[in-house]
């Protein structure tokens, strides 16, 4: 099993002074080798775009919800349909939180949110691999891997084998768990009607009974 993950928003509580009003921690799950290889497969189709006048081109860039154009948004969602992988998404508007704990150290939120991801599942993670975007490990303050196992498998036994830091513009199932992350936060702080046909694409996944989650964490 292989978890891809990412996040979209930031840890700041000046939500007046331009802090984001949401925090979204989104994992994509994948069971199966061969569903990761056909997933990477199709993030490089979806690289491929047409030009309006019939020529065809490469997307070089790293997909980032938050800079992607919005038409190689649509393609990259359009095409990852066909992928087969979960979705586990954790959703903070930080408005409503009321643990003590988190709003004295807002900078652990990311650690609080990932840990919570991982190690509250009902049996639906096993021997899994998680990899992490290797640029925001101090965000996540995730930077002694084997700590962070431990206190998951402590409170879920068996759910990880392994933390894995990767290189996101190289990596393009993290780029997926970017793009899964900032689609929903786009759409809860928002509004935002191309947000909400994105997060369309991959809504089932996070269902309960088809193994994910699309948890509203206060």
């Amino acid at each position: 099993m292989w978890i891809f993950l990412d996040d979209s928003g930031d840890c700041g509580m000046k939500l007046s002074g331009g802090s984001s009003s949401h925090l979204v921690m989104a994992a994509c799950v994948f069971d199966d080798r061969d569903h990761v290889e056909h997933a990477l497969e199709l993030v490089e189709e979806a690289r491929m775009n047409t030009a309006p006048g019939g020529e065809r081109y490469r997307v070089a860039k790293e997909f980032k919800y938050s800079s992607t154009k919005s038409s190689h948004k649509d393609r990259f969602f359009t095409t990852m349909s066909a992928a087969e992988f979960r979705v586990r998404a954790i959703i903070l508007d930080k408005r409503l939180l009321w643990s003590e704990r988190l709003l004295e150290n807002p900078s652990h939120l990311k650690n609080e949110l990932i840990y919570q991801l991982m190690s509250s599942h009902y049996d639906t993670l096993e021997g899994a691999k998680l990899v992490i975007d290797g640029q925001d490990t101090r965000a996540f303050d995730i930077s002694d891997r084997d700590h962070f196992m431990a206190r998951v498998n402590l409170r879920a036994p068996g759910t990880l084998i392994d933390v894995e830091f990767a290189d996101s513009k190289r990596n393009g199932l993290v780029q997926l768990a970017d793009m899964t992350a900032g689609a929903i936060r786009r759409y809860h702080e928002s509004g935002d009607s191309k947000a909400q046909t994105h997060v369309e694409t991959f809504r089932h996944r996070a269902y309960q009974r088809n193994g994910g989650t699309y948890w509203h964490f206060k």
